[in-house]
């Protein structure tokens, strides 16, 4: 028995450690929520969760980032397979339905029927595109988190030299191309512009592909005939037009990295760029001049797709978590702290009452363009609800749109092998 005793001391401390990470603060309910928010965004989103937790002392929210939403997709389904899930995290709306077929989450409809503070004109408040991207089959499972949209940068001194009214920025995709045709300027007659009308990188041409897509009366998805239809004329017609920037009007290059166009945009080697409304947070400490921002160019109508993510209650947390993930969940997103989480990050308030407020005010008067690429929601589009697009976007990008751009393939011979692959996972999904 005595020398057994060492061991049973070494157990008796590690369940008790374990006992320690899983107690609560006497009188607090703990919510674990996991995130991808870092660096400045994650700074604006930990200020906000430390000031509810100051004003809400029965409560603690632990806010954990992974960091990038790869980590952040991994971690959530091997938790939800190990039954140890966070209580609420960022989810997109192709993880969602997996999540709830699985059963993993509770329907915040649940929790917002049983608050009688929180009714129909408090919904009515939020735009529609955001609540309809966060209802399956009639019922509301998840609520808007950071909702984004594209935006059109420029600089405004290269518009100036080249004749171009800097308060007039492209309106259509047309005039996008005589512009940075005006833009794209050799100095040194090398033969290589020393100043590009613009430059994208893979993930930029698959924001500007979808929109254009839309734009043009095509769709992405059939989701009632599990059918991807982003291969049609309109499709091919988009892609084609991108890659002629490059190849034909020689206008405009593709970048190696993510982000690259936006740093040489910031040095002054590119025109004109599109970004996501958030990219101006990121791009500010490069900036030496001030950029314009503007809704981003249009086609036969106007349409946009919207980004980002949405916030999840997972099944395994007790009754009294749910009621305080809800009361943060609701917190979070009333019209003070909607339009607080905007102002410090440029992300699309979910609420229209924050776009009156004197916090999002000061910030339409210090970047002009801002007010107008937000509300770009009024005619956005959300992301497809379909766990087969987790896969999708992938085949997009890099089988069509990386393909076309860098020459590897033509625009229809990509989209319709992307299409092909896309239609294996929709039939597999059924």
């Amino acid at each position: 028995m005595l020398k057994r005793l060492p061991y049973l001391l070494i157990l008796l401390t590690v369940l008790s450690l374990i006992g320690c990470g899983k107690r609560q603060e006497k009188g607090k309910t703990e919510i674990t929520f996991w995130h991808a928010m870092g660096g400045p965004l994650g700074k604006t989103l930990n200020g906000l969760i430390e000031k509810f937790n100051q004003a809400n002392p029965d409560v603690r929210i632990k806010a954990v980032s992974m960091g990038t939403y790869t980590a952040l997709s991994q971690k959530i389904m091997a938790s939800v397979s190990a039954g140890n899930p966070p209580t609420i995290a960022q989810v997109y709306e192709n993880w969602t339905i997996g999540l709830i077929e699985g059963g993993a989450l509770v329907p915040l409809q649940e929790l917002m029927d049983e608050d009688p503070s929180f009714g129909p004109e408090e919904l009515a408040d939020f735009f529609p595109v955001f609540l309809k991207g966060n209802t399956y089959q009639d019922t509301l499972w998840t609520f808007p988190f950071n909702k984004g949209l594209p935006a059109l940068y420029y600089n405004r001194e290269m518009f100036r030299e080249a004749g171009l009214d800097p308060n007039t920025p492209p309106r259509t995709w047309l005039e996008f191309l005589n512009y940075a045709q005006k833009l794209t300027k050799d100095k040194d007659g090398d033969g290589t512009p020393d100043q590009w009308g613009t430059a994208f990188s893979i993930p930029t041409c698959m924001a500007i592909f979808q929109s254009m897509l839309l734009q043009n009366g095509g769709r992405i998805l059939d989701l009632r005939k599990r059918e991807a239809l982003f291969a049609s004329p309109i499709g091919i017609d988009a892609l084609e037009f991108l890659v002629d920037l490059v190849k034909r009007y020689k206008v405009a290059y593709i970048t190696s990295g993510a982000y690259e166009h936006q740093t040489d945009f910031a040095a002054g080697r590119v025109a004109m760029i599109q970004g996501h409304i958030v990219s101006l947070t990121y791009m500010k400490p490069q900036l030496t001049f001030s950029p314009g921002i503007a809704p981003i160019p249009q086609g036969k109508k106007k349409a946009v797709m919207v980004t980002g993510t949405n916030i999840a209650v997972f099944k395994s947390s007790t009754p009294a978590q749910r009621k305080a993930a809800w009361k943060f969940i609701k917190w979070f997103t009333d019209t003070p702290q909607t339009a607080q989480w905007s102002k410090g990050t440029n992300y699309v308030p979910v609420r229209r009452s924050a776009l009156q407020t004197p916090a999002l005010g000061e910030r339409f008067q210090e970047i002009p363009g801002l007010r107008e690429t937000m509300m770009q929601i009024e005619y956005a589009v959300g992301q497809p609800k379909c766990a087969a697009w987790f896969e999708g976007r992938r085949y997009l990008e890099e089988d069509a749109i990386e393909g076309a751009m860098r020459g590897y393939v033509s625009a229809e011979k990509g989209l319709k092998k992307a299409a092909k692959k896309l239609n294996r996972e929709l039939q597999k999904k059924k």
